[in-house]
């Protein structure tokens, strides 16, 4: 560990200076909470999500804990503002903390606050003082929808003995693939299950089908990318600029994954066209005409995606490792990935495999694909309902990790 808290030692400029920018960006945020002065809570299970991704992906577990535990307290911690938005938000019954800093010290003077023994930590926030701590308090920990590539499996290997040490902590490792779940083993997890990813569960939200963005879309071809990053906007604009030639009433809806590059990409989509918008700015009804719309709104995701013909999943044109395919999936929405999609290896290759989404290896491709596929709509529609096949015989993840959670 020691190892560990020189390099957080060494970052801790770095974190200061993210803390104070939250607190400039978002004036609701409790920077107290990131250095472990928590307000005392009581809860029985404490879920963690990192940010507002992992908030909406346990949507479906959360409802099912509430069905069966309606009068038992539930606290939610996130590390962004962002996600603690959409905490309160999605889940205005829960308590919201910000997750301390991994600092021995703030993460000591936190749970010192907390009556809770069960932890279930989204997808893969191993951070090692907490861990430690928790464990030494007590509390059951259950890492849920685990998930690791082998970029991040190889980098585990580099200080195998910390890692070894870390993943000997929680109590399971509920994985959401069979590879994911032969790395976190080969590393020194303890009680590792696969029990599928509790993304495919979602239920698409009646505030999407009810609006039903798609049905006020005008235009002739719809396209959305999704979750975009830096790198991978300029090759989507290029080839909606191409599509345009063939199909000049086309519209793309740009959604950039992090908000603080929503005006960065809304400018250089103006570079492009003149006729480009904020959703902010504009209701869907009014999109008519448009080229461009940058979706810069948070929990809104499914909405463009359900407006769209066809969904480009972003992260996956850089070497981000994509994000995942399902919620357009869900929607049966045809869908698009770049090369590199190994954050969702597996998901995202079986997908693939049944038909339901196409991998372009580059941005020249993605072009082409595109401009096909605007004048086809049968082949999108058949590749939505193989998308949406997929999603469905994948469900009932959930009820496996609650099955495997001890709630008595």
């Amino acid at each position: 560990m020691w190892l560990y808290r020189l390099l957080l030692l060494a970052l801790t400029p770095l974190i200061l200076v993210k803390v104070r920018r939250f607190r400039k960006s978002y004036p609701a945020y409790r920077a107290r909470e990131a250095f472990g002065f928590w307000r005392p809570v009581k809860a029985d299970i404490w879920i963690h999500c990192s940010s507002v991704g992992e908030v909406l992906a346990v949507r479906p577990l959360v409802a099912q804990w509430v069905e069966k535990y309606p009068e038992r307290p539930i606290l939610i911690t996130t590390m962004t503002p962002t996600g603690a938005e959409q905490v309160e938000k999605t889940f205005p019954f829960a308590v919201h903390r910000y997750l301390p800093m991994d600092w021995r010290c703030a993460v000591k003077r936190a749970l010192k606050q907390i009556e809770c023994d069960r932890l279930l930590i989204v997808e893969t926030e191993l951070w090692p003082n907490l861990l430690l701590q928790a464990k030494q308090k007590g509390l059951r920990i259950n890492i849920v929808n685990a998930r690791l590539s082998e970029r991040s499996f190889k980098q585990y290997q580099r200080f195998s003995r910390l890692s070894k040490r870390l993943m000997a902590l929680p109590n399971s490792f509920l994985a959401h693939a069979q590879a994911d779940a032969e790395r976190f083993s080969a590393l020194g997890a303890n009680n590792v299950l696969v029990t599928g990813s509790i993304k495919f569960d979602l239920s698409v939200p009646d505030s999407v089908a009810e609006q039903n963005w798609h049905r006020q879309m005008s235009s002739s071809f719809v396209w959305t990318a999704g979750s975009t990053h830096n790198g991978e906007d300029e090759p989507l604009l290029k080839a909606h600029q191409a599509l345009v030639e063939k199909y000049p009433d086309a519209l793309l809806i740009l959604v950039p994954r992090h908000p603080e590059r929503f005006q960065s990409v809304y400018q250089l989509a103006c570079e492009y066209f003149d006729k480009v918008a904020l959703r902010s700015q504009l209701e869907p009804q009014c999109w008519a005409g448009l080229n461009v719309v940058i979706g810069d709104s948070m929990g809104e995701l499914m909405h463009y995606y359900q407006a769209a013909d066809l969904a480009f999943v972003g992260g996956s044109l850089v070497k981000r490792g994509g994000h995942n395919p399902i919620e357009p999936a869900l929607l049966a929405r045809a869908t698009l990935v770049g090369p590199f999609t190994f954050n969702f290896a597996d998901i995202t290759e079986q997908l693939i495999k049944q038909h339901g989404a196409i991998r372009c290896q580059n941005a020249d491709q993605l072009q082409e694909v595109v401009i096909s596929l605007a004048g086809k709509h049968s082949q999108c529609h058949r590749l939505g309902q193989a998308a949406l096949r997929f999603a469905q015989q994948n469900q009932g993840a959930v009820t496996r990790v609650l099955s495997e959670i001890d709630f008595r």
